[in-house]
């Protein structure tokens, strides 16, 4: 069978829900893993484990395994995003509050890293109104169907900010911020596609994940509405599910539901406003459960829901994880590429 033939056939299993995402199932080698950061990503990435998907503990001692790159002005690691593929973890982070790059490095064992490179995805050619103003939280996925990488950011342009459209996050023209979902693409991580938005819905976003469902052959994305949360018209600070098909040269995210966690919705840890702001999450499908992972910044810190359908959630109030954890990304791995668990440990069977 030629090239061109295989890749027809696996367009179509694709498409057709045959190809099941890579860690949809667990196995007896791999293992749960949470990136996060702490005290605004300035001592590097930290790594958690859970054997029970409940209490996530520290690796290396509640060490960071990667340090900050001294890039002038661009020096944080906040929002780390890794995924695991073909022998190598992938990671990507923000790398400062303003700025037009983001972070990249790559592992064989998430303890021996690449030298760190800036990701430029806006081209200078651009007029300076359709130039970045920030790149936040970049989340690194792989789609089977273009057999490449995509990564999601959110990103504030001049243009955006003052169309007087009232979707900033306080609803007025002017707003400091008022972030829309872009992506670039890249097979080699050596060329990246030019920065393309992504998701626009009229509402101040930020913190977009999204995970394969299988199932109902789609994907399905978590994303933050930045809004304030007292405003009449999208009231904000929470997260929202938004779902397309299999193919994305043809988004048509729908329906938007929620809020699910945050303000506005039925899962939060504090009933004050402010406290209550969800952000950060992460989404994984595992042994016919979605784990939710989102981050209370001004609460109770980070938090997690499980559900069977992405429709009913059981907000799960006494997981714990790492101290002062912030902001990161549930992922699989083989349990014998991570350098930093103890593979002589008996492994703890997962209920």
């Amino acid at each position: 069978m030629n090239t061109h033939a295989r890749k027809i056939l696996l367009r179509l299993a694709v498409l057709c829900g045959l190809v099941v995402e890579a860690g949809a199932q667990s196995n007896n080698d791999e293992v749960l893993l949470f990136t996060y950061f702490r005290d605004n990503g300035k001592d590097g990435v930290h790594l958690a484990t859970s054997t029970d998907r409940v209490h996530f503990v520290a690796l290396n001692n509640d060490k960071a395994i990667f340090a900050p790159p001294t890039w002038p002005g661009q020096n944080l690691t906040r929002d780390a995003s890794i995924l695991f593929r073909d022998g190598r973890f992938r990671m990507v982070w923000t790398s400062g509050w303003k700025g037009r790059i983001f972070g990249y490095a790559e592992s064989a064992d998430l303890v021996h890293w690449s030298e760190p490179r800036q990701i430029k995805p806006f081209p200078a050619s651009l007029p300076a109104d359709d130039q970045p103003d920030n790149i936040w939280a970049p989340e690194i996925h792989f789609d089977p169907l273009k057999q490449d990488y995509f990564i999601l950011f959110a990103s504030t342009t001049p243009r955006e900010r003052n169309d007087d459209d009232n979707s900033n996050n306080n609803g007025k023209k002017g707003s400091q911020y008022d972030n829309r979902i872009y992506v670039t693409r890249t097979k080699d991580f050596q060329a990246w596609s030019e920065a393309k938005l992504f998701f626009d819905r009229d509402f101040a976003s930020i913190d977009a994940v999204m995970r394969r469902d299988e199932e109902h052959r789609r994907w399905v994305m978590v994303i933050k509405c930045s809004r304030d949360e007292i405003l009449k018209v999208m009231p904000g600070r929470n997260l929202w599910l938004t779902f397309t098909g299999l193919d994305m040269d043809h988004l048509d995210f729908s329906p938007l539901e929620g809020p699910i966690a945050g303000n506005h919705s039925k899962m939060f840890s504090n009933p004050e406003p402010r406290k209550a702001m969800a952000e950060g999450p992460s989404l994984l499908r595992l042994d016919g459960q979605w784990l939710l992972v989102w981050d209370e910044p001004a609460g109770a810190g980070v938090q997690l829901a499980t559900s069977p359908d992405l429709k009913t959630w059981t907000h799960k109030k006494s997981a714990t994880f790492p101290r002062a954890a912030q902001h990161g990304t549930l992922f699989l791995a083989p349990r014998s590429v991570v350098g930093w668990l103890d593979k002589s440990a008996p492994k703890k069977e997962t209920p």
